[in-house]
């Protein structure tokens, strides 16, 4: 299990408008972060993510802030998602960082840390005996680390694995 998990019954009280911030690229990125999404109530996650077709229809009835892409090497648009990471964390209103990648994750996780805010990174599934450059961007700032496959481990010697999370059924 995750080790970000949804407030205890009786805690709403301490964080009222506290949220788990969910960023990923579109594609399998999202859709790995989809099957976590029960782990939080729907009032207690917001999401970031490209206006992509696959994202605007799987996050219809979701909060979601639109980044910026593409985001591979471009440095104009990691500056306006640092931008974007900078207003949607420092609101104090977040309690949690979960990003399954790619690209979109980085700004979020240095913003994240750097406010103090629990960092959770997820190793892509595709990932099973080389890390992603997010993977190896992220890893610093991650509180938890988490990879799908043992093989990974001796790249991030901090990190876990919980198996796979992508079901695709």
């Amino acid at each position: 299990m995750i080790p970000i998990m949804p407030l205890a019954a009786g805690e709403n009280h301490k964080m009222p408008d506290r949220k788990v911030l969910l960023v990923a690229s579109n594609g399998g990125h999202l859709l790995q972060l989809l099957q976590l999404a029960d782990l939080w109530q729907q009032d207690e996650r917001h999401w970031v993510s490209f206006r992509k077709s696959d994202a605007l229809s799987l996050l219809a009835d979701e909060r979601v802030t639109w980044a910026h892409h593409p985001t591979n090497r471009n440095i104009p648009n990691l500056i306006r998602n640092l931008g974007l990471a900078l207003r949607l964390v420092r609101r104090g209103t977040v309690r949690a960082v979960v990003t399954t990648g790619a690209g979109v994750g980085v700004p979020f996780a240095i913003v994240g840390r750097l406010a103090g805010v629990n960092v959770v990174y997820i190793e892509s599934m595709a990932r099973i005996t080389s890390p992603s450059l997010t993977g190896r961007l992220v890893y610093p700032f991650a509180d938890t680390f988490i990879v799908q496959w043992p093989g990974l481990l001796r790249y991030y010697k901090r990190a876990v694995t919980f198996g796979t999370v992508f079901d695709p059924s």
